[in-house]
Formats: C-alpha cells, structure tokens, sequence
C-alpha cells in the first residue's frame, strides 16, 4: 500500500489508502485511515463527526498538545466548572469561530470524551500585536451525578468562522490539560476505620 500525503494544519498525515504518493489538499479530509508521521500512529478520520480517532476509539489528540496541569480543582456532582480560553490574536475580525470544550479521559487509547460543548464568539479586528492575551471564550460544564472519578482531564480547541481560521478536524489551536480536575462526592469514603474504645460500663 502506498501512503498519500494529506496536508494539514496539525502536522502532515499520511493516508493508508492506495495510491501513487500524490499530495491531497483536502480540508476536511475524506473518511479513511490515516497515519500520523511524527509517531507512526494509525488514526481514522470520520467525516460524519469531522473527528480523528485511533483504532482503540478514542478521539486522536496529536502528540504535544496535552499538558501537565499548572492546579487541580474539586468538584463534585451539580457543581459548575468554567473552562476559559485564551489567545493573543491580530489580524481581521473573524465572525462565527466555533469553541469546543471537552472533560474526559487522555489515556493510551485516546481522549475518551465524556462531556462536550460547542460556543460561537467574533473576534474583532486588531492591527497591533497585543501584549496580552487578547481574546477569551468560555463555557460552564455543570458536572453530572454520573461522573466518573477518572473524568480528569480537559481538552479546548477553536476552529472555523468567516473567514475560517481551519478545519475542525485539522484545527492547530488545540491545547488541553491532564489531571486537571479531582472527583469528589461520587464514590464513599472512609478513612481511620477502628474500635473507637471499650470499657466495662
């Protein structure tokens, strides 16, 4: 099988398809199975979800775009989390960007994606490099009694608008955090479990 080169913004992926090698300059890309040349990693592209995953199931997240948290935070069921994004941005207004926020499981399979949220933000027109970030979105996961005690991890990416800054699934502004959450109140707990004391009485 000969690989075709797919160009996309997070990274060159390589189709398992047959063919003679040519480039593809397609975004989204088609369906199909792809491998990623910086790991070696077969990943398959669903045009219906516009997601790749690996053969495991998991959603792909590219090698480097996962990081070690800066804190955790605690929350427990019914309890709102604010997942802010950032960015410094110049260049023309963009109206329409899609935010794309996602709480799960990073694992070795994958990011199991077990909460997700899609915002629309504009971003203004800006002539000068800013010395800050310039521009935020955020969405507020209310955490469900279902919630898994390993549901720790958080991942963000932007992507469209007019005019489009990517594709959803060739997106590069991805960025995400492990161990970024610890699960409280779903499972019982208890600690220093004894005989308090016993006397004749």
């Amino acid at each position: 099988m000969a690989n075709k080169i797919l160009a996309l913004n997070l990274g060159v992926l390589k189709t398992l398809q047959d063919g003679a090698g040519i480039p593809v300059q397609q975004d989204p890309p088609v369906s199909g199975w792809y491998v990623d040349p910086r790991t070696g990693q077969r990943v398959f592209y669903d045009s219906n979800t516009e997601k790749f995953y690996t053969q495991a199931g998991g959603v792909y997240i590219p090698l480097g775009y996962m990081n070690p948290a800066p804190k955790q935070v605690a929350v427990a069921p019914g309890d709102r989390l604010r997942v802010t994004l950032s960015f410094k941005y110049t260049g023309p207004a963009i109206t329409g960007v899609t935010g794309y926020y996602s709480i799960g499981i990073n694992g070795m399979f994958g990011f199991d994606e077990r909460l997700t949220q899609r915002t629309t933000f504009n971003i203004p027109q800006v002539t000068s490099p800013p010395s800050s970030p310039n521009v935020t979105d955020s969405y507020t996961f209310t955490i469900p009694t279902g919630i898994g005690t390993n549901w720790d991890d958080i991942y963000v990416k932007i992507f469209g608008g007019s005019p489009s800054l990517a594709g959803e699934a060739s997106t590069p502004y991805l960025f995400g955090y492990e161990n970024a959450l610890t699960i409280a109140g779903v499972e019982p707990s208890i600690t220093e479990f004894k005989i308090a004391d016993f006397a004749k009485v």
